[in-house]
């Protein structure tokens, strides 16, 4: 089930006062990861607080709305107040209830939960096609991945002549700078990927289609009830963009992942349950292949590591810097299996 964890005084005093905007008779209140739990005499529901997010909680209504109304009814229904509104406005965060889904987070090391939440994926896709709203503006990522990319790219050379001035460096340093030349090819090598792809085309047909890409497809996200019935919660990230780079991040995560480390099977299972449900252009392919060749992984710690100054020990700043270096063979093989079965042209 979700894991709970313990409320300050301060949270459940604030809880209880936006509870008392509903006709509920409220027994307990426990806080589950971002949300609140709060049991009635007439069951459970899930209050959300999202910070600074009023906009991102409408969207995420409406979306949900629009999802039902297509006949997708894997997400949660919101609730009124006794006033009629659908938002709580409280300082600087914003509440909304739902019901509260009596299911648990999927788990990643499982095959039949990976390849049952690639059918939930391309389920969604079908359903918030088309997706439109008067009244709240939505954020579009269409075409711009390779302005993305190339802005990795530009970060990760900057980070090569930083470590190049730097008179005293780390362990963590020295093993970045080790692999940052090999790095910074394999991201060029991705670049130039999506660059002779069909990017673009596909680009100018989704602006007319607008397909709504979750952003957030992650275990937390997506929720699993005792008959087996599948849930996607948390739409407050969802933009405009390829379904594909939903599908691309979804199989990076899953191959970076050291339980399926990149296992070429499980991404062409992905692919094909995927594609059972929802149609994967041949053009497609080229352009996951650019997404998952990408080395995101180095890319991000030297993120946190250089730009954000993560507050992380240096034991786990090394010990996940030498996970990433140690499977770059793997990638490697898994890049060639790619192109061979998928008839990759480059």
């Amino acid at each position: 089930m979700y894991e709970s964890s313990n409320m300050t005084f301060l949270e459940q005093f604030e809880a209880h006062r936006i509870l008392e905007n509903y006709d509920l008779c409220v027994t307990n209140v426990d806080r589950v990861r971002s949300a609140f739990k709060v049991t009635t005499n007439n069951g459970c529901f899930c209050l959300k607080k999202i910070g600074n997010g009023e906009k991102r909680a409408i969207k995420s209504i409406k979306i949900m709305e629009y999802l039902k109304e297509q006949g997708f009814n894997k997400v949660t229904s919101p609730f009124y107040t006794l006033s009629g509104e659908i938002l709580i406005n409280r300082k600087s965060s914003t509440y909304y209830l739902t019901n509260w889904l009596d299911a648990y987070e999927i788990c990643f090391d499982n095959i039949k939960h990976i390849c049952e939440s690639a059918q939930l994926l391309a389920e969604f896709h079908n359903k918030a096609k088309g997706f439109r709203s008067k009244e709240i503006q939505i954020k579009s990522r269409i075409g711009k991945m390779p302005s993305l990319l190339n802005d990795k790219i530009n970060f990760l050379i900057k980070v090569k002549e930083h470590l190049e001035q730097k008179t005293v460096k780390t362990d963590f340093d020295n093993l970045y700078y080790g692999g940052i030349d090999y790095y910074i090819h394999q991201a060029q090598y991705a670049a130039n990927i999506l660059k002779h792809s069909d990017y673009d085309m596909l680009c100018e047909k989704n602006k007319k289609e607008l397909y709504i890409c979750h952003d957030s497809f992650y275990y937390q996200n997506i929720l699993k009830d005792e008959s087996d019935n599948y849930f996607l919660i948390d739409l407050e990230s969802c933009l405009y963009d390829l379904p594909l780079v939903d599908v691309s991040k979804f199989i990076r995560r899953i191959m970076t992942d050291k339980k399926s480390l990149w296992d070429f099977d499980l991404c062409k299972s992905m692919l094909l349950e995927y594609g059972n449900i929802r149609k994967i252009d041949e053009k497609e392919y080229k352009i996951i292949l650019s997404m998952i060749a990408f080395p995101y992984k180095f890319y991000k710690i030297g993120k946190k590591k250089y730009l954000k100054n993560k507050k992380w020990k240096d034991e786990r700043f090394n010990s996940k810097l030498k996970r990433i270096l140690q499977y770059k063979e793997n990638q490697e093989k898994f890049i060639e299996k790619y192109i061979k079965y998928y008839d990759i042209k480059l």
